[in-house]
C-alpha cells in the first residue's frame, strides 16, 4: 500500500518538474526570441505621441502691425472609451462643450460599434480646454491644433490673401503664393501613461517645432478699407456682375488695395471647402477694356514720332470699314460729329472714330508693338498665382495662319476692342504715364523673411527701327521716384503731356464725375462690349475708369471696372464716381496736401 502511494508521489513529483522545465524553456525561448517584439507590443499598449504643430506664418499688411491672416490655437475633446468608467457622468460633463446632450455622450462612449477613440468636440478655445482638462476625468483627453484665422473675413482684399484649408489641402492667394515661406516645421512629442492615461513625466520627450514665416504685405489698411467701403456701396447700385477697385503706387509699383465682388469669407472656406468666387478679377480676368486705352497709344505714337499732336482727324459720327461700321458713343446725340479734331481732342471726347483713324494710320506692327511695349501680352510677375496675361486681337473670322490683322481689326483695337488685358496690366500701364515714362513691377508683398528671387520684368523700351529716337528734350531724364525693377518706356516730355489731357478728361470731358474738390485729378472712361457668341454681346458693356491724383505729383493710381452693369452703362456714370469716392477719402486718410482751393469757398 504504501509502496503504491510512495510511486505515484514519485510520478507526480517527476511530471511537475518536466512541466516547469518545458515552461522554463518556452519562457526563455518567447524571451530569447521575441523579446523585443514583445515588449514593443506591451510599449504601445501604453505609449502615446501627440503633434506639435508648427504655427504658419502671419500675413500682414504694411504697417507690419495688421493682421490679415494668423493661426489661433484651438483644442479637441478626445475620449478613450474603454478607459471610461462613468460614461453617464462623463457625458454630464462635456455635454456644454460639445453641443451634445449628456445621453448622447454616454451612448457614443458604450457603442462597441465606434472606434476605440472618439472625438466629442471640437474648435474649443484654450480657456474651455484648461477647464476640461482640470476635470481630471478619466479617459478624456485634451488635443491641441491651430486653424488659420482672417479677422477682416471678406472684408478686406479676401481674393488677394486667399486661403489655405488644412482638411482639404487648398490654397490660393499669398497663402498659396508663399506656402512654403509660410509652412513651418512640425515635430512630435513621445510619452508613456499609467493604467489611468495619466502622462508619466519622466518618459516624456518633446521635439521643437519651427514656426512660419511671417509675410508683410504692399496693402495698406486705410485705403483697402476705403476700398472695400465704395464697392460695397457700387456695386449695389450699379447691380454690376463683378466689381473691383484697386490702388497702386506708380512710382514704386505696390498694390495699396485690391477690394473685388462678389467677395467670400475665408474663413468659411478655410473650415468647410470652395463655394465659388475665388477668381481674383485683378490677375485671372482678361476683359477689353474699351477708351482707356486710348491716351496709352496716343502717348506711345506721339513719343515715337508716328503722329503729330498738331496732326487732325475728320471725326464724322461713324465710319465705315468694310461691312463694318465703327459708331461714336451717343452719336444720335451728336450728329455732326466731333469734326476735324488732334489727338487730344479725340480723348477728351473719347472718339471712337478718330482713334480708329490712329490705328489705321499707324496699322498692325506700330500697334502691336505699342502693347508689347506695354507689357499686354506677358504676365507682370506680381506675386500671385496663376496670373493670366494679355491676349492678343484675333477674333475675327478672316484672321489668316499668316497673322495679319484685317483693317477692322488695327481700327478697333485702338481703342480697346478686340483686344483683352487684365485689371493689373491697365494699372501698370497708367502708372507709367503718372510716373513719367517708367513701367513698374507690381510688387504685393514687401517682406517675406527670405531671399526675394529677382522676377523678370514684362515690359521693354519700345523698339526703335534704325535711326528712330525717342522725341523731346527730356526723352532720357530720370523720374522722380521709381521702382528699382523699372524700365523706362516712354519720355517725361510725352507723359507729361499726357498728364494735362487726362486732367482735361476729367474737368471738361467724359470724367467729369471723377473731379476731386482740392486737387487736380487725372483720367479716362472706358466702356467697352462684352463678346459673346459670333461677335459682341447684345446690351452687355464692360464700365472702366482709370486715373491718378494729384496729378502734378501722382501718387495714387485708382482702377475702377464694373462688369456688366444694370441700366446705366456708360463708364462717365457708372465708374468715375468710384474713382471721385476713392480719391476723396484717401485724401482725408492720408492728409494729402490739397493742390488748388476748394471751389466752394
Amino acid at each position: 500500500m504504501e509502496s503504491s502511494f510512495a510511486i505515484k508521489a514519485y510520478l507526480l513529483f517527476v511530471s511537475l518538474v518536466a512541466l516547469a522545465g518545458l515552461s522554463i524553456g518556452k519562457l526563455y525561448n518567447v524571451q530569447a526570441e521575441r523579446g523585443d517584439e514583445l515588449s514593443q507590443q506591451l510599449g504601445k499598449m501604453w505609449s502615446r505621441s501627440t503633434p506639435l504643430y508648427a504655427t504658419r506664418g502671419r500675413i500682414l499688411a504694411n504697417d507690419g502691425e495688421t493682421v490679415l491672416a494668423d493661426d489661433v490655437k484651438l483644442a479637441r475633446i478626445v475620449v478613450e472609451r474603454r478607459m471610461v468608467t462613468d460614461p453617464q457622468s462623463v457625458g454630464e460633463k462635456l455635454g456644454a462643450y460639445a453641443g451634445l446632450s449628456p445621453e448622447a455622450i454616454a451612448s457614443r462612449i458604450k457603442d462597441e460599434k465606434e472606434p476605440a477613440s472618439i472625438e466629442v468636440a471640437h474648435d474649443l478655445s484654450v480657456s474651455d480646454a484648461e477647464t476640461v482638462s482640470s476635470l481630471k476625468l478619466n479617459g478624456v483627453f485634451i488635443r491641441y491644433y491651430y486653424q488659420r484665422k482672417y479677422p477682416y473675413g471678406a472684408n478686406f482684399a479676401a481674393h488677394t490673401i486667399g486661403y489655405t484649408s488644412r482638411k482639404s489641402g487648398l490654397s490660393i492667394g499669398i497663402e498659396s503664393k508663399f506656402s512654403k515661406e509660410l509652412t513651418g516645421v512640425s515635430s512630435e512629442a513621445t510619452y508613456g501613461t499609467d493604467s489611468t492615461g495619466r502622462i508619466i513625466p519622466e518618459t516624456y520627450k518633446g521635439g521643437t517645432p519651427q514656426n512660419g514665416q511671417d509675410i508683410i504685405t504692399t496693402l495698406d489698411p486705410a485705403i483697402q478699407q476705403i476700398c472695400e467701403t465704395v464697392i460695397k456701396e457700387r456695386i449695389g447700385k450699379v447691380g454690376a456682375k463683378w466689381g473691383l477697385i484697386a490702388v497702386m503706387d506708380p512710382n514704386t509699383g505696390e498694390i495699396l488695395a485690391s477690394a473685388a465682388r462678389p467677395a467670400f469669407d475665408p474663413n468659411e472656406y478655410a473650415r468647410k471647402g470652395s463655394k465659388g468666387n475665388e477668381a481674383n478679377p485683378l490677375v485671372h480676368f482678361a476683359y477689353e477694356p474699351g477708351s482707356v486705352t486710348k491716351p496709352l497709344i496716343a502717348t506711345a505714337a506721339l513719343d515715337r514720332g508716328w503722329i503729330n499732336a498738331e496732326q487732325r482727324f475728320n471725326c464724322y459720327p461713324t465710319l465705315t470699314i468694310g461691312k463694318y461700321t465703327i459708331y461714336e458713343a451717343e452719336h444720335d446725340k451728336n450728329p455732326a460729329g466731333y469734326g476735324n479734331i488732334p489727338i487730344e481732342n479725340i480723348i477728351i471726347h473719347s472718339s471712337n472714330v478718330g482713334m480708329a483713324q490712329v490705328g489705321e494710320e499707324l496699322r498692325q506692327h506700330k500697334l502691336s508693338d505699342i502693347f508689347n511695349t506695354y507689357g499686354f501680352y506677358e504676365r507682370t510677375g506680381i506675386e500671385l498665382p496663376s496670373e493670366a496675361k494679355g491676349i492678343r486681337p484675333c477674333a475675327y473670322d478672316n484672321l489668316g495662319p499668316s497673322g495679319k490683322w484685317p483693317e477692322i481689326v488695327t481700327a478697333c483695337a485702338a481703342f480697346g476692342q478686340g483686344i483683352a488685358i487684365t485689371p493689373l496690366q491697365l494699372m501698370r500701364a497708367y502708372s507709367a504715364i503718372a510716373n513719367g515714362g517708367w513701367l513698374v513691377k507690381p510688387k504685393l508683398v514687401k517682406y517675406t523673411g527670405a531671399t526675394e528671387k529677382a522676377a523678370k520684368v514684362a515690359g521693354d523700351s519700345i523698339p526703335l527701327a534704325d535711326g528712330e529716337s525717342l522725341v523731346g528734350e527730356n526723352a532720357g531724364a530720370p523720374a522722380r521716384i521709381v521702382d528699382k525693377d523699372a524700365v523706362r518706356i516712354l519720355s517725361e516730355t510725352e507723359t507729361a503731356r499726357m498728364r494735362k489731357i487726362l486732367q482735361k478728361v476729367v474737368s471738361s470731358g467724359t470724367g467729369r464725375l471723377a473731379a476731386l474738390d482740392n486737387y487736380n485729378a487725372a483720367g479716362k472712361t472706358g466702356t467697352a462690349q462684352v463678346p459673346g457668341r459670333g461677335g459682341y454681346a447684345k446690351g452687355k458693356y464692360n464700365a472702366t475708369f482709370i486715373g491718378f491724383f494729384p496729378a502734378n505729383e501722382p501718387k495714387y493710381v485708382i482702377l475702377a471696372v464694373f462688369a456688366e452693369p444694370k441700366g446705366a452703362y456708360y463708364a462717365s456714370s457708372v465708374a468715375a464716381p468710384a474713382f471721385h469716392d476713392v480719391a476723396e477719402r484717401i485724401a482725408i486718410a492720408k492728409k494729402v496736401p490739397p493742390e488748388k482751393p476748394n471751389e466752394a469757398n
